[in-house]
Formats: C-alpha cells, sequence, structure tokens
C-alpha cells in the first residue's frame, strides 16, 4: 500500500466518521436529547479541535523533515543564501 492509499483510506474513514456523528446529533436533536445550539457548539468544537491537532501535526511533519535534511547533509534555502551574503561582502 502505497502513501498516497493511506491518506485516502484516512480521509474517506474521515468523511464517514463525520457523516455518522453528524446523522448522530440530527437524531438525538429529534428526540429532544440534545438542543440545536448544543449540537453545533459540539461540532465547532470538534472543528476547533481538529484544527489545532492539524496545526500540531503539520508542526511535528516539518520539524521531523528539517532534521531529516540535516542528518542527510542537504542544502538548504537558508543555507545558499548565507553563502551568498558571505560571497557579496568578498
Amino acid at each position: 500500500m502505497e502513501p498516497k492509499d493511506l491518506l485516502y483510506l484516512g480521509l474517506g474513514a474521515a468523511f464517514l466518521a463525520k457523516d455518522k456523528l453528524m446523522e448522530h446529533l440530527k437524531e438525538l436533536e429529534k428526540r429532544g436529547e440534545i438542543s440545536k445550539e448544543d449540537a453545533k457548539k459540539f461540532v465547532q468544537d470538534a472543528k476547533e479541535r481538529a484544527q489545532k491537532e492539524e496545526e500540531e501535526f503539520d508542526s511535528h511533519i516539518k520539524k521531523k523533515l528539517k532534521e531529516t535534511i540535516q542528518e542527510m547533509g542537504l542544502v538548504t534555502k537558508e543555507d545558499i543564501e548565507e553563502l551568498k551574503a558571505t560571497i557579496q561582502k568578498a
């Protein structure tokens, strides 16, 4: 299985979970077990948590990529800019 297949699988699961959650909230709302406002607040809180987790995940991935680039000894944009500045001073 390729990484993109895992990504698609994860996205599919996330969309399915979202759809099931929305159905469940609507059912609870119909039965009067949760108010419309509480359902909206729950969804908004879930979105905020998901966004925060996504930001943390992105940060973690960037950190790991930087570490990998350093370990491999690859040149970064910063290295090139530093070299350019040094050459211009000379």
